[in-house]
């Protein structure tokens, strides 16, 4: 621009250039070049802090460098808002682009900034001061908390300053909601995370009930008559404690099985010398009554109530008459040390046929507790001893280990195991009894 003016303010007149209080004008003569005269705006602040609104234009480049103009000194929790938005000390003063983007934008202001009028080249400065609040957590008596600063609005951004969080179902006296006040006394009871399980079925609950009593309750969980509860309604809750409700139900009912007949072998006087007669006999069924208890769906006990055969087991009864004598047309083994000869009816057995079902633990097992196979003679004990060593010629050796309801007097059952073909005929014999 040319001109005649010498006057820096007849220049800046002429210019157009209207300076205001805190503007700074700077002029450099040059040889050449002419006068350069450079313009630094000062900028228009409004602050507001303790009581007071100071209005005034600053060339201060920080936010700290304004509130030192105006005398006004930060402690560690106060707070600083710039139009609405929370700024640091070292932050710029006037609007930065994104701070303008962010108002054009229509983000939210600080719950408490309602900054005084101010025009657009305005920045507004509030200053939020600290103010002392306790935490208590807990109904258990403490020391005495220390009291704990912040400049924040409310008592959700105060406590979250001080990293204090709240989880699932905490309570706080006051709300969170509630506005940041000089010396507010803030309680917090903590909530228990209990595992509550019901018919299998588990669930997290987080409660301020104290017992059992009051978790079941506070779930709407009625207990029937026969329901059981771990641990019992009168325990106290503790963090993760883990509370079962079990279902209880009974049923009863009858199971049945199927019980073999036996073969009995009787003296008949009317039958001739190797003469028999057979009476066949029919397979019982025995039944069990029993009341079962389950727990969540599964067996936890079972009681027999009673026991019954309908029909019962008829054994086949083989009639057999009495010899005159009895022929002996074998030859013994050499070295056998017999003691006594006796005249026996001898019949055959094996685990199969001994009236026990397969299911049965006892199956093929003897009165003596040893297995029944080759060599096991079934006795009357107060005829044949148990422990009486013999040789049955046709059989073999045996020892007299088992007995049974058909065993009487002068009867002998030869043992045979499942599965083999004895190919004895039951008959009159003579057997030895032989020494040790």
């Amino acid at each position: 621009m040319a001109s005649h003016q010498r006057g820096t303010g007849a220049l800046l007149r002429q210019a157009g250039v209207q300076l205001q209080a805190g503007d700074r004008v700077e002029r450099e003569e040059g040889a050449t070049d002419g006068t350069a005269i450079a313009v630094e705006r000062a900028v228009p602040v409004v602050l507001e802090a303790d009581g007071r609104v100071l209005t005034w234009r600053t060339r201060a480049g920080t936010v700290a460098g304004a509130l030192a103009e105006a005398g006004v000194a930060l402690g560690p929790f106060d707070s600083v808002l710039r139009n609405g938005l929370r700024a640091g000390p070292s932050d710029r003063l006037d609007l930065p682009p994104l701070l303008v983007a962010a108002q054009a934008l229509g983000l939210r202001l600080a719950e408490d900034a309602v900054p005084v009028s101010v025009s657009s080249e305005q920045v507004a400065l509030m200053v939020r001061r600290a103010v002392s609040f306790t935490v208590v957590e807990g109904d258990q008596p403490q020391p005495q908390p220390q009291p704990l600063l912040s400049s924040q609005p409310t008592l959700a951004q105060a406590l979250r300053e001080w990293d204090i969080r709240l989880g699932p179902g905490d309570e706080v006296e006051p709300a969170v909601s509630s506005a940041l006040t000089p010396g507010l006394q803030v309680h917090i009871q903590r909530a228990q995370r209990v595992t509550l399980s019901v018919g299998g079925t588990e669930t997290v609950v987080y409660t301020q009930e104290r017992t059992v009593k009051g978790l079941l309750e506070e779930a709407g969980i009625v207990l029937g008559g026969t329901d059981r509860v771990e641990p019992p309604v009168e325990a106290a809750l503790s963090q993760d404690l883990r509370v079962r409700v079990y279902g209880y139900a009974e049923q009863q009912f009858v199971e049945s099985e199927t019980v073999e007949h036996g073969t009995v072998y009787k003296l008949d006087p009317e039958l001739a010398e190797g003469e028999t007669e057979r009476v066949v006999g029919t397979d019982g069924v025995l039944h069990h009554e029993y009341v079962v208890v389950y727990e969540d769906g599964d067996e936890v006990s079972r009681q027999l109530l009673d026991e019954w055969y309908d029909p019962e087991a008829v054994d086949t009864v083989v009639y057999f008459g009495t010899p005159d004598r009895v022929q002996a047309a074998h030859t013994l083994p050499e070295g056998l040390n017999v003691v006594r000869v006796m005249t026996v009816y001898a019949t055959w057995y094996d685990p199969a046929s001994a009236g026990r079902p397969s299911s049965d633990p006892s199956y093929g097992i003897t009165s003596t507790g040893v297995p029944v196979t080759k060599g096991i003679v079934a006795v009357d004990p107060s005829v044949i001893p148990y422990g009486t060593r013999m040789y049955i010629p046709g059989y073999g050796f045996g020892e007299a280990a088992d007995t049974g309801g058909a065993i009487v007097g002068n009867i002998i059952d030869l043992g045979f195991p499942d599965g083999v073909s004895p190919g004895w005929m039951p008959r009159w014999i003579d057997i030895y009894i032989l020494g040790p």
